[in-house]
């Protein structure tokens, strides 16, 4: 599926302007989605797996307006993968630093 088939079955799903305001807004998107990476990623695995019309309007139907901005901009813009892309290489500055990551937390060690 091509971008521009993408972008209207998203219009088809959230209507035209969201689509085109969530577009403007990329970057609030990108800051919903490092903080909600694993939301993120499940709404889309989610939606994956739903075989219609009818079930996807179902399911973002109950979408807030950041989980909206930031669903639109995963699937247009790439934006969960810079997400995750920003995630790694937090971790690695992390490790480097001396702090390991354990469940999304950052734990300082103790020597």
């Amino acid at each position: 599926m091509t971008d521009h088939t993408l972008q209207d079955e998203l219009v088809l799903l959230f209507g035209e302007e969201t689509v085109k305001l969530a577009l403007a807004q990329e970057i609030l998107a990108q800051r919903y989605t490092l903080k909600n990476t694993i939301k993120i990623r499940k709404a889309l695995e989610k939606f994956q797996r739903l075989k219609n019309i009818e079930q996807q309007k179902k399911f973002v139907s109950d979408f807030d307006k950041e989980l909206t901005r930031a669903f639109i901009c995963s699937l247009l813009c790439n934006t969960a993968s810079k997400a995750v892309m920003e995630l790694a290489k937090q971790a690695i500055d992390d490790k480097r630093g001396g702090r390991a990551v354990l469940g999304g937390n950052i734990i300082q060690r103790k020597y």
